[in-house]
């Protein structure tokens, strides 16, 4: 599957990245921004996720991903932007027009099809932390 080895290069990316900076703690979470135009399943990106990171420096991250809208450029009019979107009744989801909104030419993508990592979310690694921040029944307690 293409979420498979998606996958399996982010956890090695971030695995290069650790070891040359390590950080303290766990990390928690990964964030990533997936452009609309990659197509794939992000429920099958998290279960790779889940499956692959297993032994890992990143195993039991969430993978958090913000979905990036198409951008185009226009080379004619100098239009830069977001695109028009067509849906017939009866389709599931809007198929972005990547030609140029206000002069109809041809445009180029800016963004919108690019998965990068942005950032990841790093926790306190010892237990005793993470009961401190339990109340009495395991919920997290809040803070104000």
């Amino acid at each position: 599957m293409h979420e498979y080895s998606l996958a399996h290069a982010l956890i090695e990316g971030i695995t290069e990245h650790l070891h040359q900076h390590p950080v303290q703690g766990r990390v928690k979470a990964v964030h990533l921004r997936k452009g609309e135009l990659l197509i794939l399943s992000e429920e099958a990106l998290r279960e790779a996720w889940r499956i692959l990171s297993e032994g890992t420096e990143v195993a039991g991250s969430d993978l958090r991903i913000e979905n990036v809208p198409v951008k185009v450029k226009c080379p004619q009019c100098d239009y830069e932007g977001p695109v028009k979107y067509m849906s017939e009744e009866g389709w599931h989801f809007a198929v972005p027009v990547l030609a140029c909104p206000r002069c109809g030419g041809r445009a180029d993508v800016v963004e919108g099809r690019d998965l990068a990592i942005v950032g990841l979310a790093v926790g306190d690694a010892s237990p005793d932390h993470e009961r401190r921040k339990q109340g009495e029944d395991g919920d997290p307690q809040r803070r104000g």
